[in-house]
């Protein structure tokens, strides 16, 4: 499916700052979950693949989405379950990433914070509270403006290295996925805590973990052409240009095959051909 703080500003655009904000939330996505250990009062098996289906398909079944939010909303009303609340705040996020109007898309993506709060408020280690806030303040921080890019860069990575430390293969190491883009796009010391350094440390941890992961892939082709490890680089980017991509992730991953052939074309590729298309 369908994922960050500069000072002094003068010396840095305003877009660059979203451009990370935006990054860091969309690199919290990806295309596959985990199976957790959960109470089987809301979360059962069969409850948790009717949400998987819904957030894999949301950006080309949008009823199916509403549907899913709205049936699993009255299943969730009251209960305790800090996971189940957390799926919520999930399938809201999704919902945010279709609506259009920026305002409307803004107040969604705070409705997402406010649920994943909740699920934290019952377990403050949920790591799904922990990533799908992050990455609702990320979409909140690109529509919003720089003064909330400022104020968010600084959770949101705290909220990321948590989830790293209580289950660093979530979402497809979607936490070190993450990171590892915030410290490659931002500037470095003194301006703001960007660093290769850490950026190759998570980048290189998450594609060990799930070494077919696209996203990944693409994130670290780049990063590995800008400091100079060219060959390496090419490998991972023809990867991505080469993989089949289903219909249900086309649109998201629009993105990553964008990034994957600009890396192929810097290192002299010519007549490519992406995936299945």
């Amino acid at each position: 499916m369908r994922v960050f703080i500069k000072s002094p500003l003068r010396q840095l655009g305003k877009g660059f700052i979203l451009f990370t904000c935006g990054v860091a939330a969309l690199v919290c996505l990806t295309s596959s979950v985990l199976a957790y250990r959960i109470a089987p009062t809301v979360l059962t098996p069969e409850n948790q693949q009717k949400i998987e289906l819904a957030a894999w398909k949301y950006a080309i079944d949008t009823p199916l989405l509403l549907e899913t939010i709205d049936w699993f909303r009255d299943l969730a009303r009251n209960s305790q379950e800090s996971a189940a609340l957390a799926e919520l705040a999930r399938l809201k996020f999704m919902r945010a990433q279709l609506e259009l109007d920026k305002h409307h898309r803004i107040q969604l993506f705070e409705r997402s914070i406010a649920m994943a709060d909740q699920a934290l408020v019952l377990n403050a280690n949920d790591v799904r509270g922990l990533f799908w806030k992050a990455a609702a303040m990320g979409k909140i921080a690109e529509d919003s403006g720089m003064l909330n890019a400022l104020r968010m860069l600084q959770p949101m990575q705290d909220l990321l290295l948590k989830v790293v430390e209580l289950d660093e293969r979530y979402e497809n190491a979607g936490a070190h996925r993450a990171l590892g883009r915030i410290y490659h796009k931002l500037p470095r010391f003194p301006i703001s805590f960007g660093s290769n350094q850490k950026a190759l440390a998570h980048l290189k941890r998450a594609h060990e973990l799930f070494p077919q992961d696209i996203i990944t892939r693409a994130f670290y082709a780049e990063l590995l052409f800008d400091i100079g490890r060219k060959n390496e680089a090419r490998k991972h980017a023809d990867f991505v240009l080469t993989t089949p991509i289903a219909e249900e992730d086309a649109l998201e991953f629009t993105e990553y095959v964008d990034i994957a052939l600009e890396v192929v074309k810097k290192t002299g590729g010519s007549n490519i051909k992406v995936g299945n298309y």
